[in-house]
């Protein structure tokens, strides 16, 4: 199972795994950032937490923030 989601305007993507910890977690623009959850709730969570502090700490030792190279797309299909 995979899902896709988007915080702060970067993309993620939350991939299960059935070893431990069972939720992983990918920023295709910031490879640097590594979390996971046991559960899909903590693993967005952590995804969240994890970008929080990596842009805060980009901020305060003055490097630039990562372009944004990714955009989650929502189709709509009618019946």
């Amino acid at each position: 199972m995979k899902t896709t989601h988007e915080y702060r305007g970067y993309v993620f993507t939350v991939t299960y795994e059935a070893k431990g910890p069972a939720y992983v977690v990918d920023f295709p623009d910031i490879p640097e950032i590594i979390t996971s959850g046991k559960t899909l709730s903590e693993a967005f969570t952590n995804a969240c937490e994890a970008l929080d502090l990596h842009l805060e700490s980009l901020q305060k030792l003055g490097k630039p923030v990562p372009k944004v190279n990714h955009r989650l797309v929502v189709e709509s299909t009618q019946r």
